[in-house]
């Protein structure tokens, strides 16, 4: 019976089935020679993110170049108009530089903020940042706190392979230190405004013009419209946030 079924219950995930659809995803199917790695599901999270900047002179950067697949993908998907930046560790991969006229590579540690500065000072401010570095807690965490507050106002940033957060190996950071779980206290911050019940049920329960003094929140909180968890990507869609106000009509 249906009465039965339990969220904790163990079931079958299916071995095949529906990845993923949309113009980017045929893109990469259709392509065998270009280098690219990506779980095959992650195109949709792109699609419904990143699909109103096509055709825009959009800034895009994106931390782990490899075998640069992904660059000229992105050049592909976003259009001449777009500015594509892609960060590596590795000298080697200077090589895509100018792969694209609109391709440009920096080599560099993507935890470090020195580093991030030079490139966000000959670049930035990013619409998109999209880390597919190398996964450790240090390296997401780093370049998340540095870069996503210094991007536009209703900027996208998407930090990949958050699975890494259950792997020893990539717990570089302290412990209980991880990506996943520095995003999950940033979701408390993003209900920062609600924390005193007492002071916040007195400020909200007037209009904007009626309250006294300025409402004071973490920059990530007044930034931040939400926090979106997908299987192994986190996305964090930035907004200008003003009080919370509720009326009856």
């Amino acid at each position: 019976m249906s009465d039965d079924k339990k969220l904790g219950d163990r079931v079958r995930i299916p071995a095949r089935g529906p990845q993923s659809s949309g113009d980017l995803y045929d893109r990469f199917l259709s392509s065998d020679d270009r280098g690219i790695f990506k779980w095959h599901h992650y195109f949709d999270v792109y699609e419904r993110h990143l699909a109103r900047f096509r055709g825009s002179p959009v800034r895009v950067l994106e931390i782990g170049v490899k075998n640069g697949g992904s660059l000229s993908l992105w050049s592909e998907y976003f259009g001449d108009a777009a500015t594509i930046v892609g960060l590596d560790i590795q000298p080697r991969s200077m090589v895509h530089d100018g792969m694209r006229p609109n391709i440009s590579v920096r080599i560099g540690d993507q935890a470090d903020p020195r580093f991030l500065a030079r490139v966000e000072n000959e670049f930035g401010p990013f619409e998109v940042v999209i880390d597919d570095g190398g996964h450790s807690a240090r390296q997401q965490i780093n370049s998340f706190n540095f870069l996503y507050p210094r991007m536009t106002p209703r900027g996208i940033y998407i930090c990949e392979d958050t699975h890494t957060s259950y792997w020893p190996r990539y717990a570089d950071a302290g412990p209980g230190v991880t990506m996943i779980e520095h995003t999950k206290k940033l979701v408390d911050h993003l209900h920062e405004p609600y924390f005193d019940e007492g002071k916040s049920m007195q400020r909200f329960s007037v209009g904007p013009d009626q309250r006294a003094g300025d409402l004071l929140a973490t920059r990530f909180a007044a930034e931040t419209f939400s926090v979106q968890f997908y299987d192994s990507i986190v996305v964090f869609e930035r907004r200008p946030r003003s009080e919370p106000y509720r009326e009856q009509r």
